[in-house]
């Protein structure tokens, strides 16, 4: 174990086209995700979680990728170094258990920070993850790193 972070925020979307919103808590399910939001659809990509640091370098940058404005993660954390993470990595949150299938969203080659040569933070601070232990994850739970079991 290493490095323990803590939850800062969770957000939910319920239907396409409106704000996602800040909620205190949510429930989240093995092999689903964030139980009521329109992206928990299963796979592996289920729940997606970014720094508060990173969001804090994204709104530092003198343009604005195409990512920024339509983007929203379900997890915002602190205290996290992802350069230290890897796939397959589990943590635990809250009463959940995550597994690591993503580091860093995909960017596009329309994206004006892309264009410019900029990189924002969504490249390298976004983390991806599937739920092997469902429960539910609160503002202010801690957040532990262990190893995936062999």
């Amino acid at each position: 174990m290493f490095n323990n972070g803590e939850v800062v925020a969770i957000y939910i979307k319920n239907k396409r086209g409106e704000q996602e919103k800040l909620t205190q808590e949510g429930n989240f399910k093995t092999g689903h995700g964030l139980i009521g939001d329109i992206h928990s659809k299963g796979g592996n990509n289920q729940v997606s979680i970014f720094t508060l640091e990173g969001r804090e370098k994204n709104s530092s940058l003198a343009h604005k990728g195409l990512c920024m404005e339509r983007f929203y993660e379900n997890i915002t954390i602190k205290n996290i170094d992802v350069s230290r993470l890897y796939i397959g990595l589990r943590l635990i949150i809250g009463e959940t258990i995550h597994e690591i299938t993503q580091i860093g969203k995909k960017c596009f080659p329309e994206c004006k920070l892309i264009r410019s040569g900029e990189v924002c933070s969504l490249a390298k601070e976004v983390i991806f993850t599937k739920i092997i232990k469902s429960g539910k994850i609160k503002i202010g739970d801690n957040i532990i790193i262990i190893q995936k079991p062999s």
